[in-house]
């Protein structure tokens, strides 16, 4: 039975469709079965899938595209969790219905944050949402600045709030962006990159407590 795993937070701009975009590429590269939906009405995952088709080949991309509807996502992914793995949803960057059913439907909810105080702010309600509806979250530290006393602070403050956090962190390197823009993931380019050795720990880490 796969797994439905959510990337999620109401700020906009946490790097959610990045992480979604480079653990479906990890994953799928590493032979596992991989969808993914894109929730997020900006459909940056779904402009991301365009380009790596052109990159690649309409069938040679390694990752299914799965359509979205709010009022049906439970049923949907119910006649398809067999067929996959994982299933990854891409999510709105706001506390809206779609939000609420995504989050209802995960397995596991994956909450990127960037080590800012607004960050912080926007995130500890949206984890308060996870915890009503009874979900398993933890905190990704996304674009993470060489400012080792901000993220310390803020993982202090994370946690006196009841977050798990992962212990893997992803920097704020430009490849990321780079390679999101013509549909690849950094693992595409080289499993030996700092970038890659990022994504590769925290797939790991999230296969190792799904």
């Amino acid at each position: 039975m796969g797994k439905v795993l959510a990337f999620t937070n109401q700020k906009g701009g946490t790097g959610k469709t990045t992480l979604s975009a480079n653990l479906a590429v990890l994953w799928s590269n590493s032979q596992y079965k991989v969808a993914v939906i894109d929730g997020d009405h900006q459909k940056s995952l779904t402009y991301w899938i365009e380009a790596r088709k052109k990159y690649y080949g309409e069938g040679e991309i390694g990752i299914d595209v799965l359509p979205y509807n709010s009022h049906s996502l439970g049923e949907d992914i119910k006649n398809i969790k067999r067929k996959y793995n994982f299933i990854i949803i891409d999510s709105p960057p706001s506390i809206t219905y779609d939000t609420i059913q995504i989050v209802k439907n995960a397995d596991r909810v994956f909450v990127p944050v960037m080590p800012s105080p607004v960050d912080l702010m926007a995130t500890i309600p949206f984890l308060n949402l996870t915890k009503q509806e009874r979900k398993k979250s933890t905190v990704v530290l996304n674009r993470v600045l060489p400012r080792v006393r901000l993220t310390e602070a803020m993982i202090l403050r994370l946690r006196y709030a009841g977050a798990r956090i992962a212990r893997s962190r992803i920097s704020s390197k430009t490849i990321y962006a780079e390679t999101f823009s013509v549909g690849r993931g950094v693992v595409d380019i080289s499993v030996n990159s700092d970038a890659s050795k990022e994504i590769i720990n925290l797939g790991n880490e999230i296969l190792r407590n799904l």
